[in-house]
């Protein structure tokens, strides 16, 4: 049986991996990779206030009146049981891209139905991606305010 993590991490890969470059091809074909990923359980604490998609109460930036009805929102759509911070690469014919994105990203995991589904998904999919466009070791460096990242994986490994 597959832990919470390898869950969570085959779960990020089948996401977010694309393996479209074609040698062939004359079109600006890209691959997207995975570079890393760190995982912190859901928690609303202090600690973990910066990774949550709305202010706590206690937390530097809290305004009631805008916060509470955020905060309810989210939460009426269930609660997530992590929180991933994801660092994505690519890359075309060309090259590697030098400048990578990351952003974070809500989970459910059931260990024992062995699932890892996502939740509150508009926080990631729309708008532009938390860390936009930064080298590989200033990404890395925001990874790590969130944890160590358990999963790291430097070069594109789709590339045909």
């Amino acid at each position: 049986m597959k832990e919470a993590q390898e869950l969570i991490i085959e779960r990020i890969k089948a996401e977010f991996e694309q393996n479209k470059l074609k040698p062939d091809s004359n079109e600006f074909d890209t691959n997207v990779w995975v570079i890393a990923v760190a995982i912190i359980p859901f928690e609303e604490s202090i600690e973990n206030s910066a990774f949550l998609p709305y202010t706590i109460k206690g937390a530097e930036y809290y305004d009631e009146k805008n916060d509470v009805p955020a905060r309810e929102y989210y939460l009426s759509e269930g609660t997530p049981t992590h929180i991933v911070r994801v660092l994505l690469g690519m890359s075309t014919l060309a090259d590697i891209s030098s400048y990578v994105d990351g952003t974070d990203i809500y989970l459910v995991v059931d260990v024992e139905k062995q699932t890892a589904d996502f939740i509150w998904e508009e926080v990631w999919v729309e708008g532009a991606p938390k860390f936009h466009g930064g080298t590989i070791p200033h990404a890395l460096a925001w990874v790590k305010q969130m944890k160590e990242p358990l999963f790291i994986q430097y070069e594109d490994h789709l590339i045909i």
